[in-house]
């Protein structure tokens, strides 16, 4: 779910979520969490269900996700009762305001999976900036831009039409300032790509100050 903006639940947040969407999304939470160094700080941005938060959780010091809907957090939470791990806690908000009273550099790294093209245009400078304060690099995940034309680059396209006017919105305008590098970049931090995945299509990135 998207930071950067008043709590709220979409149709499809939750239970819902977890049984369609996760699936599809297991595989990039899986070549994510590749890329965390064991044995440190997590923060996931837009953790939704909690799966990649999960996914990082044995081999992490300390995993904490964030979310705006509160249809995930609450599934995320109840999730965390049947995981059983101690040291992973979730966080109802918005990441620009959360962990103001945390030190500069407390996560070891945060994560951030096809969240960044669901942003309001105005709202993603603040969060960069508030998240590469507050985690010592960003592995952010996202689309290629430009993305290929070919059936995975034509699958998310179409995706992002049909998730509505106001998403598809986002998404156009993510595109047109250059993705995750041009993003970064006109927030004034640092972008290195890490690898395109999924037929060149996404773009893995580290961002940070």
């Amino acid at each position: 779910m998207t930071e950067g903006r008043t709590p709220r639940s979409r149709i499809y947040d939750g239970r819902f979520y977890a049984r369609v969407l996760d699936p599809f999304l297991s595989e990039l939470h899986t070549k994510v969490a590749e890329l965390v160094e064991p044995g440190g700080r997590v923060l996931d941005v837009g953790c939704g269900t909690g799966n990649l938060a999960f996914r990082m959780a044995p081999h992490a010091e300390e995993v904490v996700g964030i979310e705006l809907s509160p249809a995930m957090a609450e599934y995320a939470r109840q999730r965390l009762s049947d995981e059983g791990f101690e040291h992973v806690s979730f966080v109802l908000g918005d990441v620009v305001h959360a962990f103001r009273e945390r030190a500069a550099g407390y996560f070891n790294v945060a994560t951030m999976v096809l969240a960044l093209h669901e942003m309001p245009a105005e709202a993603r400078t603040p969060v960069l900036r508030e998240v590469t304060r507050v985690a010592k690099r960003l592995l952010c995940l996202d689309y290629r831009v430009p993305m290929p034309w070919n059936l995975a680059g034509a699958r998310y396209r179409l995706m992002e039409a049909a998730a509505g006017r106001e998403h598809f919105g986002a998404f156009r305008d993510f595109y047109r300032r250059g993705g995750i590098a041009g993003i970064a970049e006109s927030a004034g931090l640092a972008c290195e790509r890490v690898r395109y995945i999924d037929h060149k299509s996404l773009d893995i990135s580290v961002i940070r100050k």
